[in-house]
């Protein structure tokens, strides 16, 4: 390993308190179904790679988001397809994690909390996005993207299936 993962990569450590370490659970690797229609309406499947670590000395989560995955990305291409990376650091002062992604075309900001067994991440720059994780389990995981219109309705704009990979 060389001296930057060294140094990026860490265990658990007690910088993020037991009762807050909501993302502990995905840290991991993950084969992903990732669900959504179109341009041309058409509905679609991308098979993906999500892959979870704890990292500068135990502050912080972060991950690398695959879709396609490697092993899918020539014979399935995605011309909209994603590769990038999220950093979510436990805020103390406020008992959430501020969250950044970003990709080559995009970077977001957000705030995640915890409401039940959900993880919901509100986008700080869109008045009405939500990510949020559910049905986390030691072997899966759902995670959605939702819009709220105008009129209060919710629109599940896509949605990811996760399985860990033993």
């Amino acid at each position: 390993m060389d001296t930057f993962s060294q140094a990026l990569l860490s265990g658990k450590t007690d910088r993020i308190p037991d009762d807050y370490d909501w993302f502990a659970p995905l840290i991991g690797d993950w084969d992903c179904d990732y669900y959504d229609v179109a341009a041309d309406g058409q509905k679609r499947h991308v098979k993906g790679e999500w892959i979870f670590r704890r990292i500068l000395e135990g502050t912080g989560i972060q991950d690398i988001f695959i879709f396609p995955s490697r092993a899918t990305k020539e014979t399935a291409p995605q011309p909209d397809g994603e590769y990038g990376t999220s950093l979510r650091m436990f805020n103390k002062e406020k008992c959430c994690y501020d969250v950044v992604y970003t990709c080559d075309h995009v970077m977001k900001r957000l705030c995640f909390t915890k409401d039940g067994d959900k993880l919901v991440g509100k986008v700080l720059d869109e008045k009405a996005t939500y990510w949020i994780f559910s049905g986390i389990t030691g072997s899966s995981f759902r995670w959605e993207f939702v819009m709220i219109g105008d009129d209060g309705s919710e629109k599940l704009v896509c949605e990811i299936t996760g399985k860990r990979i033993a």
